[in-house]
């Protein structure tokens, strides 16, 4: 799958916000694998998916981070809750990630869709497309054992949930948050 390709037809953006979307969704998912998962299993998401540095870094970039190290630790932390300084990205999303549940995973991802100046009602999009794109990269049991840590890509009912319940999910938070 052309996860890039898929994301900017989709959410009808250029290739490099694209890019962005998809280094700060996935690069996040990586860094929640690696802390709670440990190195090795992040190792294995990393050989899985050898673009992503490269997306961390157009995300760095287009948030104001200019790449490098600081912006790629600043996504990580995106849903993860951690801090990182890259061009006030940790600020940009506030208190929306202070816990790890559906919701918190949702305004992260509707602040990073924002933040990139697209239209927060597309953050529903992007979970199930990440999703998608996972299965066709990952072996069922590495799929299965980052699902576990992360699902907010299916819908916030771990591996076996659709992605269905997640647009209804960030319909609602994005509606409350726009009111």
């Amino acid at each position: 799958m052309d996860l890039i390709g898929t994301l900017s037809s989709q959410l009808g953006i250029p290739a490099d916000q694209a890019q962005a979307v998809a280094g700060g969704v996935l690069g996040a998912l990586q860094s929640k694998v690696k802390g709670e998962l440990g190195d090795q299993v992040a190792g294995q998401l990393g050989q899985a998916v050898p673009e992503l540095s490269g997306w961390q870094a157009k995300a760095g970039q287009l948030l104001g981070g200019g790449g490098g190290a600081d912006a790629m630790s600043a996504l990580g932390g995106l849903l993860g809750g951690g801090g990182g300084g890259a061009g006030g990205l940790a600020g940009a999303l506030g208190g929306a990630v202070s816990a790890m549940t559906g919701s918190g995973e949702a305004a992260a991802l509707a602040g990073l869709i924002g933040k990139l100046g697209l239209d927060p009602a597309k953050a529903a999009m992007v979970a199930p497309m990440a999703l998608e794109f996972l299965k066709s990269r990952l072996n069922p049991e590495l799929l299965g054992t980052v699902l576990k840590v992360a699902p907010f890509l299916t819908g916030g009912g771990g591996a076996s949930s659709g992605g269905g319940d997640l647009a209804s999910q960030a319909s609602s938070l994005l509606g409350g948050l726009l009111k």
